[in-house]
């Protein structure tokens, strides 16, 4: 490309969007009447654009993604692991609790503490629950497709 008309080829993209101010838009519009190169460049750019809008928007990422969420083993495998990880902490909170109630021994301080300690995160995680299926059902857009 000619030199002189170097400095106009970036804004071509800026031309093509509508991005340049009026006297940009004018002197780039001046420089591809007189260089058929920077004229055949905009008219590559302007058949790109129009291929690029017919295109998906819907990456191929996240086709995937939307499958294997609707996937019965997902469903599966979400749901099993989360109640034995569910499950392992229940059994292993009830195995704690009991054999520091077995001990009456120990002072009635750190009985209280670790109580607390447990009953916090299932308090929360109660709340949670809770606030979400709330949410959940007076959500407006819950059945737009993101």
């Amino acid at each position: 490309m000619n030199t002189q008309y170097e400095k106009y080829r970036p804004l071509l993209t800026g031309l093509l969007d509508g991005e340049l101010t009026a006297e940009e838009a004018t002197e780039v519009n001046d420089a591809m009447i007189k260089s058929a190169e920077l004229r055949e460049e905009y008219n590559r750019l302007c058949h790109a654009d129009e291929e690029l809008k017919h295109m998906s928007t819907i990456e191929p990422g996240d086709e995937v993604v939307r499958r294997l969420w609707k996937n019965p083993f997902h469903f599966l495998a979400v749901n099993v692991g989360s109640w034995l990880f569910i499950g392992g902490y229940l059994c292993l909170i009830g195995f704690g609790i009991t054999e520091f109630a077995k001990d009456s021994s120990e002072p009635l301080f750190p009985k209280i503490a670790i109580s607390a300690i447990i009953g916090g995160p299932i308090i929360m995680l109660v709340a949670l629950i809770f606030e979400r299926v709330a949410t959940h059902k007076t959500d407006p857009y819950k059945d737009i497709e993101r």
